[in-house]
C-alpha cells in the first residue's frame, strides 16, 4: 500500500475514533512511526488530509456498492450486504467526528456531497426494490432515501444505551427501518440474511 493511502486510512480511523479536533498531525505521525514532515510533504494541512481521507473511504464504499449492483442480487440483498460492509468498521459511527466536521468547511462540503450521492443511489435502489416486489408499492422513495441519508448523524447519545456500541445501535435502527418498508418477500430475504449471519457468528465462536 502506498504511503499516501496508508496515511489517509490511518488518519481517518483516528479521526473517527477520537474526533477530528482531538487528533493532531503529531499524533498521526507518532501512530505511524514516521516524521510529521513526511505527512506535510504530501498533505498541505489537516483539513486537506481529512478531505482526501474521506474521498478515499467514500470511493471505496461507492465501488463496493457498484459491484453489488452488477451482480445477481435483489435490491434488498444489495442494501443488506452494503450495510454489513459498513458495520465492519467503527469509522462511520462516531458523533464526535460529525460534530467536528463543522470546523472544517471543505470536509463538511465533501460530506454533504457524499450524502447527496447516497440519497440518489438510495432512491434508485428503492425504486428497483418496488419493481422486484421486496418493498411495498406505496412507499415514498424520496422521503425514505432522505431519512436514510441523515441516519448516520441521527444516532442517539451513547450514554443512554452505554451497553452497546454505536454500530450496534445503528444496526438495530437501520434494520428496523428497512423491515418497516419491506414486503413479505423482502422480509423473508431479511430473515434468511439474519439467520445466515447468526449461524456464521456461532461458527466463529466455536473456532
Amino acid at each position: 500500500m502506498a504511503v499516501r493511502e496508508l496515511i489517509m486510512l490511518t488518519a481517518f480511523d483516528m479521526f473517527s475514533i477520537y474526533g477530528i479536533k482531538n487528533v493532531s498531525m503529531d499524533d498521526i505521525a507518532r501512530n505511524m512511526e514516521i516524521s510529521k514532515r513526511t505527512i506535510y510533504e504530501i498533505f498541505k494541512d489537516k483539513e486537506d488530509l481529512l478531505v482526501e481521507g474521506m474521498e478515499l473511504n467514500y470511493r471505496k464504499a461507492r465501488i463496493y456498492l457498484t459491484q453489488l449492483e452488477s451482480e445477481k442480487f435483489t435490491s434488498m440483498e444489495i442494501i443488506l450486504l452494503f450495510l454489513e460492509e459498513l458495520l465492519k468498521s467503527p469509522r462511520w459511527f462516531n458523533q464526535k467526528f460529525y460534530d467536528d466536521l463543522e470546523r472544517f468547511p471543505k470536509a463538511k462540503q465533501k460530506f454533504e456531497e457524499e450524502k447527496n450521492i447516497l440519497y440518489k443511489r438510495s432512491v434508485r435502489l428503492l425504486n428497483r426494490g418496488i419493481k422486484e416486489g421486496v418493498f411495498y408499492q406505496n412507499i415514498e422513495t424520496d422521503i425514505i432515501a432522505l431519512l436514510a441519508k441523515e441516519q448516520l448523524v441521527m444516532l442517539p447519545p451513547l450514554e443512554k444505551v452505554n451497553n452497546h456500541s454505536a454500530s450496534e445501535i445503528f444496526q438495530v435502527i437501520i434494520f428496523t427501518f428497512i423491515r418497516g418498508i419491506a414486503s413479505d418477500k423482502g422480509k423473508k430475504i431479511m430473515d434468511r440474511f439474519i439467520m445466515k449471519k447468526m449461524h456464521e457468528e456461532k461458527q466463529q465462536q466455536l473456532l
